[in-house]
């Protein structure tokens, strides 16, 4: 393997790499919107509209 396939290699490794970070970033924040909107969904449930707390 000579020193050109080398450094190619390493630069697809690290261009892999960033690729998939922001895919899993993505795929995490999307996550936790899902599930602050489903938290959202069940307190509202608890408190329907129109009901008063003291």
């Amino acid at each position: 393997m000579n020193f050109e396939a080398g450094i190619r290699f390493i630069v697809f490794l690290v261009i892999f790499g960033v690729i998939n970070y922001q895919i899993m970033l993505r795929r995490y924040e999307n996550d936790i919107k899902k599930k602050k909107l489903l938290q959202h969904k069940k307190i509202s449930r608890l408190y329907p509209k129109g009901s008063f707390i003291f």
